[in-house]
């Protein structure tokens, strides 16, 4: 298959690698404190009851995360049939349903927050724009919004820790999402960055913004 034809069945490839790994992925990032943390220190401005949409939920680890802290209204949607199962297990009281979030339909400022926990890097920039605007339309005024995505490098299909199957990964600048933050109404209030081992030995910029929604 030459690389045209890759990148059309990005997205294919990456969830056949996913419910292949899937216990992989599981065992590495359920309790993963680096992310853990900053999902926690999220969680943390939630309040009891809060209606959340975890866009890309894969096993539920988000999920789990955020419920340790709050008792929320957990929806997490996601390709990966594997992945699901396991979030259904990590959150039995969790709503997970199986659905390309490119075309995900939720009604308008239903959620009070949404979280995209790494679920971008499997987009192209198209893809994102559109992906992110309508997190923004889901979520409700003064509702937070969580993302956290890789900078730098170039996209394209690479084997990860947990799968020596590729996956399609993007990169992208938080300058870039910050200013999309801006022009859509979303007032990106918190920027944490940290490094990333990778298997070669090299580090990867991981980001992660913590936004909330301004009064129309």
């Amino acid at each position: 298959m030459g690389v045209c034809g890759k990148l059309q069945d990005k997205t294919k490839l990456t969830i056949d690698a996913y419910n292949k790994n899937f216990a992989g992925y599981a065992d590495k990032f359920m309790k993963y404190s680096p992310y853990a943390q900053h999902v926690i220190e999220f969680a943390g401005l939630l309040e009891d009851d809060f209606k959340v949409l975890d866009i890309g939920c894969g096993p539920g680890n988000v999920a789990k995360q955020l419920c340790a802290v709050r008792r929320l209204e957990i929806t997490g949607i996601d390709l990966s049939s594997e992945m699901l199962e396991i979030a259904k297990v990590s959150v039995p009281d969790g709503i997970f349903q199986l659905q390309d979030f490119r075309k995900a339909r939720f009604l308008s400022e239903y959620f009070d927050a949404v979280v995209l926990s790494f679920s971008i890097v499997h987009l192209d920039d198209d893809e994102v724009n559109e992906v992110l605007a309508n997190a923004v339309k889901w979520l409700r005024s003064d509702g937070y919004l969580y993302v956290s995505f890789m900078e730098g490098k170039q996209a394209g299909f690479e084997t990860t820790s947990f799968s020596l199957q590729p996956l399609y990964f993007n990169y992208f600048q938080e300058a870039k999402i910050e200013a999309f933050f801006k022009a859509n109404g979303i007032d990106c209030f918190r920027s944490i960055r940290q490094d990333y081992l990778e298997p070669d030995g090299s580090n990867t910029t991981d980001v992660f913004l913590f936004g909330k929604k301004q009064q129309g």
